[in-house]
């Protein structure tokens, strides 16, 4: 690479990384608040949580990437032409085409990795991330060795143990299973263990009460004492072989070519917009790279800087970014229409190209002459 060319591409490296540490905690933090509810309802650690976000790492990566270069981009524009060496670029000879090649460069690293991210790192980390919440959900016994706390191992089941003994008995139990609305069960019991019958855990309660609410009956209440009772908790685990895939665990090779019949109850269109999508997507990269020096450089040269023009090229960007989304959504319907995927991300390319092509190859003689002024200004100041 031209001495140029490092040169563009170091300035832009130190803001990429500022934006990428940004934007990943903010889209983290908000991505991993809805694990929070998993891990503790079902009496999960913290090294259970970080494991969860560690995992949702690369799909965040997928959002972060072209929106922190897009930015940096920008920023790194703003930045030459705020210092006036974009000005003196200019007034070397160095052509406004000539300034979207160490862009280019950059943009095509980024792409190699946002795919290498996106073909195989989400794919992988979606599908264990679904696989341990479902072992987390089917920890049962999880749930119940907290002492203290209302816990709720499944929807309408709540559970409390007041204290664990020293044997590993629950003492103060308390059970209360309202998932069928017409038979409300509550269970009271002093003490309780936790015993694996082979097919499944059985909560096992001595010396309680059961008190069962049903409605339409004469007996609206009835309280039974008991000496020793046994809770199927075996109903909380989920035995079955295999789950349902989403289309976000599955590579694309599967995504393309899975069959009408294959899908689980969803539309052929999900499994093919995630496929093109993951294919498409990396292409974001240098559309936005490429458009954001595009439309801030292709107006020439300005005293008053490129704030307007930033403005417009962040419309733009959000317009492209938003029109994919909405195709996505259209081919989720309709799956013929996944060509119209790669539409946005290359109109970008095209456009940016078509525009430092068209207006980049030479400046004006008075616009030419106002930055060689301006620039032999900013040497004198040097």
């Amino acid at each position: 690479m031209a001495r140029l060319d490092t040169y563009i591409i170091r300035q832009m490296i130190g803001p990429f990384l500022f934006f990428v540490l940004v934007f990943t905690g903010v889209i983290w933090l908000s991505q991993s608040l809805r694990v929070i509810d998993t891990v503790v309802n079902n009496g999960q650690s913290g090294l259970v949580f970080l494991e969860f976000t560690a995992l949702l790492l690369p799909r965040v990566m997928t959002i972060v990437l072209p929106v922190a270069a897009f930015a940096a981009t920008l920023y790194a524009i703003n930045r030459l032409d705020a210092e006036s060496e974009l000005v003196v670029m200019c007034a070397a000879g160095v052509s406004r085409l000539r300034l979207l090649r160490p862009v280019a460069i950059a943009s095509g690293a980024l792409m190699v990795v946002a795919a290498a991210i996106t073909l195989w790192l989400v794919p992988a980390t979606q599908g264990e991330l679904r696989d341990r919440i479902s072992q987390v959900r089917g920890d049962v016994a999880a749930a119940f060795i907290r002492e203290g706390a209302f816990l709720t191992p499944s929807r309408g089941v709540t559970v409390y143990i007041r204290q664990i003994g020293r044997r590993g008995e629950l003492l103060g139990v308390f059970v209360h299973d309202k998932r069928d609305p017409s038979q409300i069960a509550t269970y009271t019991a002093e003490r309780a263990v936790l015993l694996d019958h082979g097919s499944g855990l059985r909560l096992v309660m001595f010396d309680g009460v059961a008190q069962i609410a049903r409605e339409g009956t004469e007996e609206a209440l009835s309280v039974l004492r008991f000496s020793q009772f046994g809770y199927d908790l075996s109903q909380f685990t989920d035995t079955g072989p295999e789950r349902d895939r989403k289309p976000s665990e599955l590579y694309v090779g599967r995504l393309l070519t899975i069959g009408a019949d294959e899908t689980g109850g969803r539309t052929l269109g999900e499994f093919r917009a995630e496929g093109h999508e993951a294919l498409s997507s990396p292409l974001y990269v240098p559309a936005l790279m490429l458009l954001a020096v595009a439309v801030v450089v292709v107006a020439g040269f300005r005293r008053r800087g490129f704030s307007r023009r930033v403005v417009v090229a962040v419309g733009l960007a959000l317009l492209l970014r938003v029109s994919g989304l909405a195709i996505k959504s259209m081919v989720a319907a309709q799956a013929a229409f996944w060509p119209l995927l790669y539409l946005p991300p290359l109109a970008g390319i095209a456009a940016a190209i078509w525009l430092m092509s068209r207006h980049g190859a030479r400046m004006p003689g008075a616009e030419l002459q106002a930055a060689q002024s301006t620039g032999l200004a900013a040497r004198s100041r040097r």
